[in-house]
């Protein structure tokens, strides 16, 4: 019964006391479509998290027993990854960028349009 509970442990939670003493777990609610920014690109952003506080990431897939985001370590330095892994998640959330960013930067760089004055007509392209 021990060995149900312990092998059910490290499948839910990738750990146990028993088989990885002092070490905790925290889930997190992370939507798929931001999993993108915590792998980041080449999984550079999992390595960074993983070998500055020591934890394990784990990214549930679509056999997976837990699906949330699972960060494994010791107490103090899971919640350190959690606290960054959460202003990552905001920062993803908050910043848009590219196409779809909604600033006002849509404005012409050069300025507003001046009067078309008649030397201009030959160069000017009619739409």
């Amino acid at each position: 019964e021990k060995a149900k509970t312990v092998i059910n442990n490290i499948l839910m939670y990738c750990h146990d006391e028993l088989t990885h003493p002092g070490q905790v777990h925290e889930e997190l609610d992370i939507e798929p479509w931001a999993y993108r920014y915590l792998i980041g690109p080449g999984g550079c952003e999992m390595k960074h998290i993983q070998n500055n506080w020591k934890v394990r990431v784990n990214i549930p897939r679509e056999t997976s027993t837990n699906d949330k985001v699972l960060i494994v370590g010791e107490r103090d330095q899971v919640e350190r990854a959690k606290t960054y892994v959460e202003k990552l998640i905001w920062n993803a959330e908050n910043n848009a960028k590219g196409r779809d960013k909604a600033d006002g930067s849509t404005a012409d760089p050069w300025g507003a349009e001046e009067e078309q004055e008649a030397w201009m007509t030959p160069y000017m392209y009619k739409r």
